[in-house]
């Protein structure tokens, strides 16, 4: 049986689901939240595109910036510039 989530949990089994498979009854009521939170469904796919960064960045990639387009990646080294956080 399914059950139902807080955000406040279903964001945990976000990260937890980021660093290892969730169980299978964890994975079913997570996808449900998902499917009916707007807020943890932007907050999931937030997270996967933060994965993605760490793990470019730690194979040695480091302006690699997957699925943005390079218009996109010119505006974030801009504003990062203009803030003084062009050294990151």
């Amino acid at each position: 049986m399914l059950r139902l989530l807080s955000c406040q949990h279903a964001t945990l089994l976000i990260e937890q689901r980021a660093d290892a498979p969730l169980a299978p009854r964890d994975r079913r009521s997570l996808w449900l939240h998902l499917h009916y939170c707007p807020y943890c469904h932007r907050y999931a796919r937030q997270t996967v595109l933060l994965v993605q960064l760490a793990q470019a960045r730690a194979a040695g990639a480091p302006g690699a910036l997957p699925g943005l387009p390079e218009a996109a990646r010119q505006r974030i080294r801009q504003q990062l510039a203009g803030a003084g956080l062009d050294a990151l």
